[in-house]
Parts: structure tokens; C-alpha cells; sequence
């Protein structure tokens, strides 16, 4: 721990000058890192280190300072204009879950009095069914077979999309618009198409959809929609009781400090805010003797969220357990967490840990919500 150097933070190569020369007016020593890629396209910044065992001092000298040097940079990330919800995109693929998933859609929806647009599409699972001897006769199937698989599905679509009107009608409910939209080609790359055309503020889809019963927590449509797109996206369990999100008075927000968080939780309060539901914003860490760091991070969080919230129901900590998964099943227990929300980043360790085997138990067994930012 004596001479074990640790980055302290990055910053621009002025803004690590500066906090270099504050630090070592007050005796503590740092170095730059990175120095030879300031002109770098690819540079990550400049990293200022310090031998760990000054570390709380460190912490405490630019305690007051933190908000000052990363304003920019969070600013860049805090939202000038919260999420609106004005568009609902709802992929369906017909299974027994699609009608329930439509539920969700029109419940939401009546919160913010957003327009629902329903998605299939239908060329990838029809061509696999294709029998073919010779070019001509695959070629002649599969005119027959996709022309029959879309005129099943636009039918199936109608259904669901006539089922939604007439349930809205009788509510006497007019302040939603309901659409249909069918599409050929692949799920997933259909998905992200339509996303980029239709703009939707949400995606609200099932879990596992077609490939229910698989050891996966999600299916891959789901799992490559969360990797490339950049709407946040709502999971819904498609196994066990359906789940009442008027009744979800608690939601788990976990973090790794990453600043893209500062956007997310604004965007979740606003999401959240017709169920006044309480946030947790929560970071799991292992059992340590001592995690300055992480508590000067959540300390640096929870500043700029009420700065920048004001007085909000978000409440933030820092949780240690030796399994991490162990730690997040207790926390979810404990404080009757009825939906987690997650930042979303390629090869996130986070991501992995709550998409992986491990979390199978929490979220097969207990059915609980996630929602994904970006």
C-alpha cells in the first residue's frame, strides 16, 4: 500500500496541471501520466497519479474542488433537457406474451399520454423454415413462403393493434395514438431500422421473447437491441404473475461512477415520476478495509444530483459484500426493490454481472423489471 501508485483521476492536460499544483502546495506529490498523447485523437486525457497512501489526503484537499474541475465534463453529460416520453416502440414477436407486453405499453403510455407504435418483423424466422432440392424451387419457395408469413403476421399485428383500440375506446382514453408498422429482415437490425425512423423515447420489450426456456437471461434480439441502441429500453419478465408497476415503490439504480450516470438518473426520476417511485442509487463494491475512493465518488455524486436536482427522492450508498451478486440479492430484499435500472456500456463489467449466469436466480425467479440506459 506504501508505494503502490493509483490514478487519481483524468482530466485535460490544464485541468491536471492545475490540481497537480494545488496538491503539491498542500505536500502532496503526483505525476502525469500520459503526457505524449495531449495532441492524440485517441488520447484518454491525462492521468494524474499519486502514491496511495495519500490518498485520503489527497480526497479531502479537493474535496470542494471536484465539482469545480468536472463541471464541464458533467455538464456535457446532465441532460439541458429531460427525457420526454412522447413515443412508445413496442417489437411483439406473437408469442403468448405479446398481448401482455401490450398491457405494459398502454399503461405506460396513459402516464405520459405517448403515442404506441407496434413492431414485427418476419422475414428471419420464415426463411429458416424454407426447404429447397435446387436454386429454382428455393428460390420459387420462398417467394410463397414469405408472401404467406406476411400476410399471417400483418393479420396477427391488426389483432393486437385493434385489441389496444378498442380497449383505449372504452376507457374513453384519447389521448393515445396506436400504430403498426411490419417489416422483413432480421429482429434485432429491424429494430434498430425502425428506431431511427420512428425516434421513440422507450422500447418496451420481453425478456426472452421466442427463445423462453433457454438457460439466457435474455435473447439475443434483446441482448444485441441493448448493445446498439441508444433508447433506453424497458425488460419485462416474461415468465410468472404479471407485474403491477403502480405497485413498485422502490427501483435500484446501480452505478460504477461512470459520468454518463449524472444523465441516466435525471432521466430516471423524470420516468419514474408519475409511480413516485424512490431511487436507490447504489454501488457494489467488495469487501475492503478501507474505500476511500468510492466513498469520495458517491460523495461527489450525491453533491451534484442535489445541486442539480434539487431536494429528490434518490438516495445514495455504497454496498460491500464478498459476492457481489449475493450483495445485490440481499440489497433487492431488503429495501423491496421492484425494478432495477442500469447504465448500459460495451464489455461494462456491471452489464455483464447483472446479464450473466449469476444474476439467472434474481431475475428468472423474482420477474423484476430492468431498464437500460445509454
Amino acid at each position: 500500500m506504501k508505494d503502490r501508485m493509483i490514478t487519481l483521476a483524468t482530466y485535460s492536460y490544464s485541468r491536471a496541471q492545475l490540481l497537480k499544483t494545488r496538491l503539491e502546495s498542500e505536500g502532496v506529490q503526483c505525476f502525469l501520466k500520459n503526457l505524449n498523447l495531449i495532441q492524440s485523437a485517441i488520447g484518454g486525457g491525462v492521468k494524474l497519479r499519486i502514491n496511495a497512501q495519500n490518498l485520503a489526503k489527497a480526497l479531502k484537499i479537493i474535496e470542494e474542488l471536484e465539482l469545480s474541475y468536472a463541471q464541464e465534463d458533467f455538464e456535457k453529460e446532465f441532460p439541458q433537457q429531460k427525457i420526454e416520453v412522447n413515443r412508445i416502440l413496442v417489437p411483439v414477436d406473437f408469442s403468448d406474451f405479446s398481448p401482455r407486453l401490450c398491457e405494459y405499453a398502454m399503461s405506460i403510455a396513459k402516464k405520459f399520454n405517448a403515442d404506441i407504435l407496434l413492431f414485427h418483423t418476419y422475414f428471419g424466422a420464415a426463411i429458416e423454415t424454407v426447404p429447397f432440392s435446387d436454386s429454382y424451387t428455393y428460390n420459387a419457395t420462398v417467394v410463397e413462403v414469405l408472401s404467406e408469413v406476411e400476410k399471417n403476421a400483418k393479420a396477427r399485428l391488426k389483432e393486437l393493434y385493434y385489441d389496444m383500440r378498442n380497449k383505449l375506446e372504452l376507457e374513453k382514453f384519447d389521448g393515445i395514438e396506436v400504430d403498426y408498422k411490419l417489416s422483413g429482415g432480421t429482429a434485432s437490425s429491424e429494430i434498430l431500422n425502425i428506431c431511427n425512423s420512428y425516434q421513440p423515447d422507450l422500447i418496451i420489450m420481453g425478456s426472452r421473447g421466442e427463445t423462453a426456456g433457454t438457460t439466457n437471461l435474455l435473447g439475443s434480439v434483446v441482448s444485441n437491441v441493448i448493445e446498439d441502441c441508444e433508447v433506453p429500453v424497458l425488460i419485462l419478465s416474461d415468465q410468472g404473475e404479471p407485474v403491477d408497476l403502480e405497485c413498485i415503490n422502490n427501483i435500484m439504480y446501480a452505478t460504477n461512477f461512470d459520468k454518463a450516470d449524472f444523465k441516466s438518473i435525471a432521466n430516471l426520476k423524470f420516468i419514474t415520476k408519475p409511480y413516485d417511485m424512490k431511487i436507490h442509487c447504489v454501488h457494489f463494491d467488495d469487501v475492503e478495509d478501507d474505500n476511500v475512493m468510492g466513498q469520495h465518488q458517491m460523495e461527489v455524486l450525491k453533491k451534484y444530483l442535489h445541486r442539480t436536482l434539487g431536494d429528490s427522492n434518490v438516495n445514495c450508498s455504497i454496498i460491500q459484500f464478498e459476492e457481489k451478486m449475493k450483495g445485490i440479492e440481499t440489497f433487492v430484499q431488503k429495501n423491496d426493490i421492484g425494478m432495477i435500472a442500469i447504465l448500459a456500456r460495451k464489455h461494462n463489467l456491471l452489464e455483464r454481472l447483472f446479464f450473466g449466469q449469476m444474476s439467472r436466480k434474481l431475475f428468472i425467479n423474482t420477474h423484476i423489471p430492468i431498464l437500460v440506459f445509454h
